[in-house]
């Protein structure tokens, strides 16, 4: 499983863990927090944390879930072990970091257009 590097562990470890968090609400329920942290000059981290929400166990509420750091010549993703084949919360995981890591676009799915000849 990928680390992060020391001295972005090391802004982490010294950087408040009371953070102002966004809530990601999947299907009308909080199932997620997330957190943006410039922790160098080249580095963001962004880390998503599983909830306080009932459903997940006692000892995974507020813990971290996923870890992405563009370093700015590509992208670490911290949690989860290198394979062919991720789970569908990984995965879930993964999108949600994605999309929250790349503010600067816009994804848009267009709706089908409707049929005229039947």
């Amino acid at each position: 499983m990928a680390t992060l590097k020391k001295e972005i562990q090391d802004v982490i470890d010294n950087t408040s863990d009371v953070l102002y968090r966004e809530e990601i609400y999947i299907n009308d329920r909080h199932e997620y927090d997330y957190h943006k942290l410039e922790a160098t000059k080249e580095a963001t981290v962004h880390t998503l944390y599983y909830s306080d929400d009932f459903e997940w166990a006692d000892n995974v509420r507020k813990t971290v879930a996923m870890q992405l750091v563009d370093t700015g010549f590509g992208i670490e993703i911290i949690g989860f072990n290198s394979k062919e084949e991720i789970d569908y919360l990984e995965a879930e995981q993964l999108h949600i970091l994605l999309r929250l890591s790349s503010s600067h676009s816009v994804y848009k799915i267009a709706e089908p257009s409707p049929k005229r000849d039947f």
